[in-house]
């Protein structure tokens, strides 16, 4: 079978499938729970590379949306890399997660301001595939341990993120001290 190309983007049904779950939730069964997951994970995944993309040619410096969409994009390698089990208790929190990834990467798509040339598209995949450890908030760079990590936050239930295993505890205390003095 030939490639026949890319998918095109069907903003209709990608709006529906989202919608459907921020705005008109019900209560599924796990099979509906996990075609859901699917089915939006697809959607996230069709999108990246069409917002990645359109990043590289985005001129709008005043309002930041390079850096908004960079920002997604990262989110949107975050939530695909962590998929809770079939059956998991935190499988409806992903649910969610993911029609909070499509809405905004549709909506940049869709919207995208204004657009030049693509410019730093080695820098905009560089920032995206970067991980930053939520203890320390130094880069993780290949070879060193992490983990998986939900900070607390007052306004969510958790922030999601990644935190060194082994080497930013003391950092980590010293910066809490820090912004203890201010």
């Amino acid at each position: 079978m030939r490639d026949s190309g890319p998918v095109p983007i069907d903003a209709k049904t990608i709006r529906k499938a989202y919608t459907d779950v921020l705005w008109e939730p019900f209560l599924p069964t796990a099979a509906e729970l996990d075609k859901t997951c699917e089915q939006l994970a697809g959607h996230v995944g069709l999108l990246i590379p069409e917002v990645m993309g359109l990043a590289a040619r985005m001129r709008s410096e005043r309002s930041g949306m390079r850096a908004i969409a960079i920002h997604c994009l990262v989110r949107a390698h975050q939530t695909l890399a962590t998929d809770p089990a079939a059956g998991s208790p935190v499988r409806a929190h992903h649910l969610y997660d993911l029609a909070t990834t499509v809405r905004a990467l549709l909506t940049l798509w869709e919207h995208p301001g204004p657009l030049g040339e693509p410019t730093g598209k080695d820098e905009i995949e560089a920032a995206v595939r970067r991980r930053i450890c939520g203890g320390c908030c130094e880069p993780i760079e290949d070879g060193e341990g992490f983990e998986e990590a939900v900070f607390l936050a007052e306004s969510s239930g958790g922030i999601r993120g990644y935190r060194h295993t082994d080497s930013c505890a003391v950092l980590a205390a010293q910066r809490r001290r820090q912004l203890r003095a201010v």
